[in-house]
């Protein structure tokens, strides 16, 4: 699969810009508010073995990012650009990224896909991986005022 003109290798920081625009040329890929330059730089500082690239001829052609929290691994933005789609890489991405996170130590990695993106989700299903149906994603919005600190009943002093 890795030739002259097929390469892997890790993202970094000038990497940032080209990521961003590669993304939002992917359909079902969502590029949210928190795929800043600022937010990439520090995910790429904190984990710099497991945010990785494939070009061909040079050429951004697919992205993988993942990330360990000291408890599980996380996958976000594996994407490969649509001409290239259906002739290995993303599962070439997606071997290669799950490999570095177990060598970090994660013992189950998780990833998140839109409900509508069925490509995703057969890709996923294909590969092995459990579509669960027994947890759902919550999320705040830190931008959002806080709600008023409760306070126990009873812990006043705390």
């Amino acid at each position: 699969m890795e030739s002259a003109s097929c390469v892997v290798e890790l993202a970094n920081a000038a990497d940032i810009k080209p990521m961003l625009a590669f993304w939002r040329s992917i359909p079902g890929l969502g590029v949210g508010r928190g795929d800043t330059e600022s937010s990439l730089k520090a995910f790429l500082e904190r984990n710099p073995t497991t945010c990785l690239l494939l070009k061909i001829n040079g050429c951004l052609m697919g992205t993988v990012l993942g990330g360990f929290d000291g408890r599980r691994g996380y996958i976000y933005h594996l994407a490969v650009h649509p001409d290239y789609q259906g002739r290995g890489y993303g599962k070439m991405l997606l071997s290669r990224v799950i490999s570095q996170l177990k060598d970090l130590g994660a013992p189950k990695i998780h990833l998140f896909a839109f409900g509508d993106n069925h490509t995703a989700e057969g890709f996923y299903l294909s590969q092995g991986w459990e579509k669960r149906r027994n947890i759902q994603v919550f999320s705040w919005d830190t931008s959002e005022d806080m709600p008023p600190e409760v306070i126990p009943s009873g812990e006043e002093n705390i």
